[in-house]
C-alpha cells in the first residue's frame, strides 16, 4: 500500500517517520520544505509538490493547519488521485468543511473520511495516539492497515461529520482547562506561594489530569517553552468549536470566556508561542 502524507508540521511530520520506521511506502510534502527536513526526515521520503506527493497513492493523509488549508490542497490534487482512493483527514479541520470536501471528493470516486488524533507530538512518534473516525465501515477497513501504525486505539463515531465535532469536544476542553490552569496559578503566586509548589501540588490533587503533568515543564518554564500546541490553534480550534454551537439557547459560555482569555495573549504578542504561555498573563 502507497500512502502519502500532506502537512510535515509538529505532528504531520512525527506521523512521517513513524510510519517511515514501519516499514510503509510513503511519501510527504509540507508547502515549506526546509521545515520538513528540520525535522530529519530524509530526503528520498519527500516530494516536491503535493500533486507528485500523492499520485500513485491508495491513501493520502493531510495534517494541516486548518479546514480551508483542506479544502486548498485537496482541491490541488483532487485530479491526480486515483479511483477508489481514501484520504484520511487528520486535520483539525471542522465538520462544515469535513462534509464539504466529502462531496466534492465524492464526485471524483475518491473516498473521504475524519481521523482527527488525541494525543501529543511524543505519542505520534511512538504510535500511540487515540484515532476518532468519522467514515463509513468500509473506509475504517480500508484505513486500519495504516491507523494500526499510529494509534493505539481507533475509535468509530458516526458518519463525517463526527469525528470532527467530537475533536473539537476534547480540544475545547483541553483549552478551557488550560486557560483557567494559567489563572489559578498566577492567583496563587500573586499570593506569595511558590509557582514550583503550586503546580506541583495540583499536580498531586483530585484534579490532576495528564495534561497537568505533561505540560509542567512547559508552565515552569524560566524562558518560553518549545511549542507544542500554538496560542494561535488554540484560537482555532476555540472559534470554531463555537461556530458548531447552532443552538443559542445553548450557547458555551465556558469556552467563550477561555476564546476571550486567548485573544489576549494573541493581543499580548504570545500568538506564535506555546498555549501554555497563557500563564503570563496572569504573572505578578
Amino acid at each position: 500500500m502507497k500512502v502519502a502524507v500532506l502537512g510535515l508540521g509538529a505532528m504531520g511530520s512525527q506521523l512521517l517517520l513513524r510510519l517511515i520506521d514501519q516499514g510503509v511506502d510513503i511519501t510527504g510534502w509540507n508547502r515549506d520544505a526546509r521545515r520538513a527536513e528540520r525535522a530529519g526526515i530524509p530526503g528520498r521520503f519527500l516530494a516536491g509538490s503535493a500533486r507528485e506527493a500523492v499520485a500513485g497513492a491508495e491513501v493520502v493523509i493531510t495534517m494541516l493547519a486548518d479546514g480551508p488549508a483542506v479544502r486548498a490542497v485537496l482541491g490541488d490534487v483532487a485530479d491526480v488521485l486515483g479511483e477508489g482512493a481514501l484520504v484520511l483527514d487528520m486535520s483539525t479541520s471542522g465538520p462544515a468543511i469535513s462534509c464539504e470536501v466529502a462531496e466534492t471528493l465524492a464526485g471524483r470516486r475518491v473516498r473521504f473520511a475524519e481521523a482527527p488524533v488525541s494525543g501529543s507530538v511524543g505519542a505520534a512518534r511512538g504510535g500511540t495516539l487515540t484515532v476518532l473516525f468519522g467514515g463509513a465501515a468500509e473506509d475504517l477497513a480500508a484505513a486500519e492497515p495504516v491507523l494500526r501504525h499510529l494509534g493505539k486505539k481507533t475509535i468509530p463515531l458516526g458518519p463525517v461529520g463526527a469525528a470532527s465535532t467530537f475533536k473539537l469536544c476534547l480540544n475545547a476542553l483541553l483549552h478551557t482547562f488550560n486557560a483557567t490552569l494559567a489563572e489559578v496559578l498566577g492567583a496563587a503566586t500573586r499570593a506569595g506561594i511558590d509557582l514550583r509548589t503550586a503546580y506541583d501540588t495540583i499536580g498531586e490533587s483530585v484534579i490532576a489530569a495528564p495534561f497537568v503533568h505533561y505540560k509542567r515543564d512547559a508552565f515552569l518554564a524560566d524562558g518560553m517553552p518549545p511549542v507544542a500546541f500554538a496560542v494561535d490553534l488554540v484560537r482555532k480550534d476555540l472559534e470554531l468549536f463555537l461556530a458548531a454551537v447552532t443552538d443559542p439557547g445553548r450557547d458555551a459560555p465556558t469556552v467563550g470566556t477561555a476564546a476571550g482569555v486567548v485573544r489576549r495573549a494573541q493581543e499580548a504578542g504570545l500568538g506564535s508561542e506555546d498555549m501554555a504561555t497563557l500563564a503570563r498573563l496572569y504573572r505578578p
